[in-house]
């Protein structure tokens, strides 16, 4: 059964931050039926992490198709409940001259959203038509050692073997004991959510008597990791080096009992470009494509790094000889690629050795096709380019 694309509100700390009885309750009211079809009461619903996490399931994992107009309000508030929406929408009150009488000033993005579509619903159809800008993770990835493969039920199996794998790590950390991991299925790829504490923060506040104070307390961190069930990759975001390595190693200890079963081996890589104009094929779901950076470094004592820029760099090589892809090191390359779903042509940056950077919900299986097919992703651990 398909699932449906919705990035804040399949998010367990996005989910956490909305004051469900206000904001969420009135929202959902029209759909009392399916939810109590999820088991969720939405005349009842609550603050507190069971309430949470049932309705993450519903909006992840949904037993039936979700009702379309719940899907499209949800799907409007999705791209507008974060700070840049905040922006945008206060920015397009503003322009219309709307006074929204003090609303959001002590309301968190998502909550100021789904109040705004309450009360102003127009405004906000507004401004989401607006929004053009989608969010791309950054993920480290890495090969499988074998062909073996995970599914969804294996996963679930070992949740709590993951937990306590890396709790004591984070502890350890300054970061707290508390690990929590939320998997479900999308298409070919399990998701895995992984929540823990972050080192302790303190930051100077404004109370309500406009009084300044400080406020000590521990952020929560929710890290994403990925697993391809046709290729064996893991892919990997998380805000530092060691925390990507926790996940590497233990995802491969205790899911597939072998440490080291996802290498920290090259995954991508740019010899290819070397060919030239050869190197760059189109796939299925690619109408177009072409080069529009390169970094190249060479291996001198000034460690000199040129980066060469143009609309189509192969066009460039051949009229002028430059870049020349031939001497020192690929280190980044970016491609403009137009897809046949529409849209202007969209960048996808590669970062040998693990590094891929391009927009995975929208354009994902094309990309990736678009990087086998010509040689940029290993098919396996170690191969040669």
């Amino acid at each position: 059964m398909p699932r449906h694309r919705l990035k804040n509100f399949s998010d367990l700390a996005f989910i956490q931050s909305i004051d469900k009885p206000r904001h969420l309750a009135p929202l959902v009211a029209a759909h009392k039926d399916f939810f109590e079809r999820q088991k969720i009461d939405v005349t009842r619903l609550t603050n507190d992490d069971s309430c949470d996490r049932k309705l993450l399931a519903a909006f992840t994992q949904p037993a039936e198709d979700i009702p379309p107009e719940l899907l499209e309000v949800l799907y409007v508030l999705d791209d507008l409940a974060d700070e840049d929406g905040h922006d945008r929408l206060i920015h397009e009150a503003e322009r219309q001259g709307i006074d929204l009488n003090g609303s959001g000033h002590e309301s968190n993005p998502a909550d100021f959203a789904l109040s705004l579509h309450r009360t102003h619903p127009e405004l906000v159809r507004i401004c989401h038509e607006k929004t053009l800008h989608q969010k791309i993770k950054n993920y480290e990835e890495y090969q499988s050692r074998d062909n073996r493969r995970l599914n969804l039920k294996t996963a679930k199996a070992q949740r709590a073997a993951l937990e306590a794998e890396m709790a004591p790590w984070f502890e350890s950390k300054n970061r707290s004991r508390a690990c929590e991991v939320y998997v479900y299925e999308e298409k070919e790829e399990l998701k895995f959510q992984i929540t823990h504490g972050r080192p302790y923060r303190t930051e100077g506040s404004i109370n309500k008597t406009l009084q300044r104070t400080r406020v000590a307390y521990r952020p929560q961190q929710h890290d994403s990791v990925v697993y391809d069930t046709r290729t064996g990759i893991l892919k990997i975001n998380a805000p530092t080096s060691t925390e990507k390595n926790l996940y590497r190693e233990a995802f491969g200890k205790i899911l597939f009992g072998d440490l080291n079963f996802f290498p920290s081996g090259q995954l991508y890589t740019l010899a290819p470009l070397r060919k030239g104009k050869v190197a760059i094929a189109t796939v299925d779901g690619v109408e177009s494509v072409r080069l529009s950076e390169v970094w190249i470094q060479l291996d001198d004592s000034q460690r000199f790094l040129q980066i060469s820029k143009a609309h189509d760099l192969i066009q460039a090589l051949t009229q002028h000889g430059k870049p020349n892809l031939e001497e020192g090191q690929l280190v980044r390359a970016s491609f403009m690629l137009k897809y046949s779903s529409g849209g202007r042509a969209r960048k996808l940056e590669l970062r040998p050795p693990n590094v891929a950077i391009y927009d995975r919900d929208r354009d994902g299986e094309a990309a990736e096709e678009f990087l086998m097919v010509n040689g940029f992703l290993k098919r396996r651990h170690g191969d040669e380019s």
